[in-house]
């Protein structure tokens, strides 16, 4: 299964997407923001029909987004070149076939809403992340989703992962005293949940014993028609 996601993240750009190899039949686009005035939850909203997307935090408060994209030249021939809007709270980034590294930063609290065709995900919550709730969906490729007890949850998140043909892998350490439960889902393949010290509530579906009572709860449900999912809670 995890070779399933692997497969799906390197699918479109090779190695080079993660890596950052010069390409001459590709060019790099960077965009950068500073938080500035804002102080409200934003929305990261990105919109990708092929390609691979990676998000990831940095203790920085200063930083609103950092966005690197390679862009087959082709694709600029035929679409231009891509853009990245911050209007309404909202970060924008739509387009057709890119690989895109993201950094967020410390200073605001984010939510994420992350749309890719066909290609991969990976999303690490650490040091730095303030989010909220989280939707990673993709058609064709896998997701990864990590979460470290350093990053700071925003009240009662839900994380909803969804892939029609790929493998999804979940690493999640719940902050202390946050209600947790996880329910996953397949058409055709496995679901293997590692939640020690969790209720079964059925095989796929796993509880805190305090889920129903907790302050705050983050509801994990992933789902994939084809393919496998791998998850470990703690």
């Amino acid at each position: 299964m995890i070779g399933a996601v692997a497969v799906g993240m390197i699918s479109f750009y090779g190695t080079n997407t993660w890596n950052w190899n010069t390409n001459p039949a590709t060019t790099d686009f960077s965009f950068e923001a500073e938080t500035g005035a804002t102080n409200e939850t934003v929305t990261l909203d990105v919109d990708l029909a092929t390609g691979g997307v990676n998000i990831v935090f940095v203790d920085n408060e200063s930083l609103l987004y950092d966005i690197d994209m390679e862009v087959q030249n082709t694709t600029l021939e035929t679409d231009g070149n891509p853009t990245v809007t911050f209007t309404s709270n909202t970060i924008r980034l739509d387009y057709t076939a890119a690989g895109v590294n993201i950094t967020l930063g410390s200073g605001v609290n984010y939510t994420l809403n992350v749309d890719v065709t066909t290609g991969g995900l990976s999303v690490v919550l650490g040091i730095g992340a303030h989010v909220g709730d989280v939707s990673l969906d993709t058609t064709t490729g896998g997701i990864s989703l990590v979460m470290t007890d350093d990053a700071v949850l925003l009240g009662n998140a839900t994380f909803d992962l969804h892939t029609t043909t790929g493998g999804i892998s979940i690493i999640v350490d719940y902050p202390t005293g946050t209600g947790g439960s996880i329910e996953c889902a397949v058409g055709v393949g496995s679901v293997d949940i590692t939640a020690t010290g969790w209720t079964m509530v059925t095989a796929n579906h796993y509880e805190t014993s305090d889920y129903d009572t907790a302050a705050q709860t983050l509801t994990i449900t992933a789902q994939t028609t084809t393919g496998g999912i791998d998850a470990i809670v703690t």
